[in-house]
């Protein structure tokens, strides 16, 4: 039996891919539980997978997000959970071969 902690989809994820569909003015994006056990969710294109993300620790425990550190911790400690995560992953590419990036995904849904 797998120690896997459910991962829930939270309304700021929920949202931040509606402000995607806004902004391209779409509505062809969409993120449901991955189905992949080693990340959170995965980013839809219409009906194509296009990206997974969101790390799920090898024990099954998902690493904290934003919208998780916002709900648990509060919007102070997550703002600086946010600004550290940026920090990490500054020099990541948001566009690979022609593609948005997993990284670009991660940080728009996640943080």
């Amino acid at each position: 039996m797998s120690n896997r902690k459910k991962y829930k989809i939270k309304q700021y994820s929920l949202d931040k891919i509606q402000e995607l569909n806004t902004k391209l003015d779409t509505d062809i994006f969409s993120i449901k539980l991955s189905k992949n056990p080693s990340k959170k969710l995965d980013v839809y294109e219409r009906d194509k997978v296009i990206a997974s993300i969101g790390a799920i620790k090898k024990n099954g425990v998902p690493f904290m997000d934003y919208p998780t550190y916002l709900e648990e911790m509060g919007e102070k400690y997550a703002n600086k959970r946010r600004k550290l995560y940026y920090e990490r992953h500054k020099n990541e590419e948001t566009i690979i071969d022609g593609k948005v990036s997993n990284s670009w995904f991660t940080k728009w849904v996640l943080w």
